[in-house]
């Protein structure tokens, strides 16, 4: 999700993306996740969303479960690096929790699902349900520690065996660069999940980057990695500052 226009505001969570350009989250779903139960975000046909409340409703909570699934698509598939046992809610280890977001990338609809659960007398959590649709279609699908993997070009499924302490998002290996387990992977790897703090917002650049710290702490930095990469970006950015900020007068 980038940002095309976000408000950036110490409570807000803004969840954004570059219209025409950037596939569109459509709906994330938690349960069971520190303060979430039975959560659902719809977002089809937005653009954009700000969530707004008091300390302690779950903005943060959010957060941290995109960011959970963002370490997935970097490559963290230790589910002891991802989540603990104190992130159930209310310490309700008896129910997996279960994260579900689905996006769309190139005009399809992908489909993630990620269940979680700590049997009596474990100490870290395992998969118990994973899965992955690309347009209903399954790409692979999981319980437990066995892993059915499809091939619907060649109308066959692979199966094979996953240590069910390891998520198997990461594990399989991309066939070629359309391979949609490919294109899943780089969008959660690329997702910029903000929740800004105004008093960590200097301004100053000491480098450029294409990637915004979740607190906003390297706005700078960011503003100089996007203009250096996309310099007709500024146009855009001032276009929707000026919207919201009549006096604005010129970036430095």
């Amino acid at each position: 999700m980038y940002s095309d226009g976000c408000i950036l505001t110490q409570k807000f969570l803004s969840l954004s993306t570059l219209r025409n350009r950037v596939p569109m989250l459509q709906r994330l779903y938690i349960h069971n996740f520190r303060c979430l139960e039975n959560f659902e975000l719809p977002m089809k046909e937005m653009s954009s969303a700000l969530l707004i409340g008091k300390n302690g409703t779950g903005k943060s909570t959010i957060a941290i479960a995109l960011e959970v699934l963002q370490s997935i698509g970097r490559g963290i598939n230790r589910v002891g690096q991802l989540v603990q046992s104190k992130d159930f809610a209310r310490g309700r280890s008896d129910v997996p929790i279960r994260f579900e977001i689905e996006v769309f990338i190139e005009n399809k609809l992908y489909k993630y699902t990620l269940a979680l659960e700590l049997p009596e007398k474990f100490k870290e959590l395992r998969v118990f349900e994973e899965q992955l649709l690309v347009a209903g279609e399954p790409i692979y699908s999981r319980k437990e520690a066995k892993v059915s993997l499809s091939n619907s070009a060649q109308n066959r499924e692979a199966q094979f065996q996953v240590d069910w302490h390891l998520v198997a998002l990461p594990v399989i290996q991309k066939q070629s660069e359309t391979d949609p387990l490919h294109i899943f992977k780089t969008w959660l790897a690329h997702m910029i999940i903000l929740a800004p703090i105004p008093s960590l917002m200097t301004g100053d650049s000491n480098g450029e980057t294409l990637e915004p710290k979740r607190e906003g702490s390297n706005i700078g930095e960011w503003f100089s990695g996007l203009l250096g990469r996309y310099p007709a970006a500024y146009t855009q950015i001032d276009k929707y500052l000026r919207e919201v900020m009549p006096d604005i007068k010129v970036f430095k």
